[in-house]
């Protein structure tokens, strides 16, 4: 059975690729089967890299299909390269976009954009992560606070209500990551059994995620590892997966990428919890043309957190999740 799930796995993850290369060499199978609104929208997101805002940008793509838009698409290389992406962002408003979606890696840093492009009546939806910092038209993305708790009680149920724990955070991880720590530091007081004993930032390699995860099993008897995005859940899955530990000592982590659904299936960790990056890149667009046309749009889209694991990953709803090219 693992066996004939590995061969599906595999058969899903090539037919993703194969799409993701289809559409970047041939774009014009993304111009607007509609007529042209004549409308703008310029989307930043956190990051060039990564399965996760390649979804978000197929997602985006599928609204300038369905609604006839001009979308320019700008993002730095680094995840954590918040100089490079607020630079980016004020520089987009001198080219007069309608709208502006940002997936931002800080908030306060964004104050200024923030004030300049409601002084030009510029709308801004806010995906991923929600900016407090200024004035937005709506935001759309889950409650990482909440996934955070979320986290913490998954920890709890796999560990039977007792052990010490970990966190594997990522250094330049901003709001998300944040708010998914200090909801697993709350949570974790509803859990008189579970102690957290350690954690350690990394950079954004998982390799130096691995690293860090070893120093801290090194130092102490642990049972399980809570991670808080791709890379720290990667190389906390390989740490495991090195010392031959994926079954007794539990994961639970957080997004999703071919590597992590790969070290699911080899229950090197046991959960992941995941949102829909194709949906929230369709909706931002979508929602940033309303707005762009003076309609009213919701203040907040939550999108729902999905716990994914070795049993349920190849269940319809799943997969459309994970492999968003597969409908």
């Amino acid at each position: 059975m693992v066996k004939h799930k590995g061969i599906i796995l595999s058969w899903l993850l090539l037919i993703a690729a194969g799409w993701l290369l289809y559409s970047a060499l041939n774009p014009g199978s993304a111009q607007p089967k509609q007529e042209e609104t004549g409308k703008t929208i310029q989307l930043i997101l956190r990051s060039s890299k990564g399965n996760y805002w390649q979804n978000v940008t197929m997602g985006a793509q599928a609204a300038v299909k369905e609604f006839g838009i001009n979308l320019h698409i700008s993002a730095p290389a680094d995840e954590g390269d918040i100089d490079t992406q607020l630079q980016t962002a004020i520089q987009s408003l001198e080219t007069k976009p309608d709208a502006i979606v940002l997936g931002a890696n800080a908030d306060s840093a964004f104050e200024p954009f923030l004030i300049e492009a409601a002084k030009r009546d510029i709308p801004v939806i806010a995906i991923d992560s929600l900016l407090t910092s200024g004035e937005i038209a709506s935001y759309i993305g889950m409650d990482n606070y909440m996934a955070g708790k979320r986290a913490m009680r998954e920890m709890s149920e796999q560990l039977g209500g007792e052990g010490a724990v970990v966190i594997a955070a990522y250094s330049k991880g901003g709001i998300n990551g944040g708010l998914r720590e200090k909801g697993i530091r709350d949570a974790v007081k509803q859990y008189p059994g579970i102690r957290i004993v350690d954690s350690q930032f990394c950079s954004d390699e998982y390799g130096a995620c691995q690293q860090a995860v070893r120093q801290m099993m090194d130092k102490q008897q642990i049972d399980g590892v809570m991670s808080l995005n791709t890379e720290t859940s990667i190389g906390a899955a390989l740490e495991l997966k090195r010392r031959q530990a994926g079954e007794r000592i539990k994961l639970v982590g957080f997004d999703s990428s071919p590597e992590l659904l790969e070290l699911l299936q080899e229950n090197q960790l046991q959960t992941l919890i995941v949102q829909n990056p194709f949906s929230m890149g369709y909706l931002s667009v979508k929602h940033a043309l309303e707005a762009a046309q003076g309609k009213a749009v919701p203040e907040r889209v939550e999108m729902s957190m999905e716990l994914i694991t070795e049993e349920n990953m190849f269940w319809l709803k799943n997969q459309k999740l994970l492999f968003p090219v597969v409908q």
